[in-house]
């Protein structure tokens, strides 16, 4: 899993919910491959190249486009568990959720949580509404801890930033002077590597992914990422490792 340079408390990342998505420009590329230890068979479905978004001020979004839809997907900000009926038993298992049989409401574990405390019923946090997978919308933003459920084998990708450019940080408005924001209209990111575990989209399994921290890169802004740069976070998506295996 990746080293998780700079802490950020999943608390300070909750009240950036809603604030996702930022500009939903294309941002540039990453250099992305397999754990060296992986058989070429598990290499090849890590050869997509990610790109880059602003996620929120500060926070950039490392992104692989999916080859096909989850099979369920957890949305904190709307309290919604959408999934499809087929993959229900599944992925109640890897959400660790217990369904209530009167309101049929998924009680779900945060992250944080200790495991095998039973969830009270009308906990607002940690209640969903089961909808099916169809009205999932693929372009909903991410919030933190939101999760999704995919086909296929946990491989390790290892994400490096060798300055890579992400452009569209930010629009000017005509009608505001930009000199006084310290933002620049362009950047350069170098960060990483990030190995982190995901889906490698086989048939052969399911595997849960969280929309959490990976790290911290540097942001330039010129393109030879020399100087001094500001740090920012790296979110995206991966399996969490267990409390307690860290290390």
């Amino acid at each position: 899993m990746c080293d998780e340079a700079t802490s950020l408390s999943r608390r300070g990342f909750v009240r950036l919910v809603g604030l996702a998505a930022g500009s939903g420009v294309a941002a540039g590329v990453v250099s992305c491959g397999p754990d060296r230890a992986r058989s070429d068979a598990d290499a090849s479905p890590l050869t997509d190249r990610p790109i880059l978004t602003e996620w929120a001020d500060g926070i950039v979004q490392v992104e692989t486009p999916a080859r096909e839809l989850p099979i369920a997907y957890v949305s904190m900000a709307h309290r919604l568990v959408f999934v499809d009926p087929e993959f229900r038993d599944r992925a109640s298992w890897l959400l660790r959720a217990h369904i209530s049989v009167s309101t049929w409401h998924w009680r779900i574990p945060l992250p944080d949580d200790v495991e095998g405390v039973p969830i009270a019923p009308g906990d607002e946090l940690r209640e969903f509404e089961e909808v099916s997978i169809r009205e999932w919308d693929p372009s909903m933003p991410p919030a933190m801890d939101d999760i999704r459920i995919r086909r296929g084998r946990p491989v390790v990708r290892r994400l490096t930033l060798d300055c890579v450019e992400l452009t569209g940080v930010r629009t000017v408005d005509v009608e505001v002077d930009a000199s006084n924001d310290p933002r620049p209209l362009e950047a350069w990111l170098r960060g990483g590597p990030y190995d982190v575990v995901v889906s490698d989209e086989s048939a052969a399994d399911t595997v849960r992914e969280d929309f959490r921290l990976f790290g911290t890169a540097l942001r330039f802004r010129g393109r030879t990422c020399a100087g001094a740069g500001e740090v920012v976070q790296i979110v995206g998506w991966a399996t969490r490792t267990p409390k307690g295996a860290e290390g």
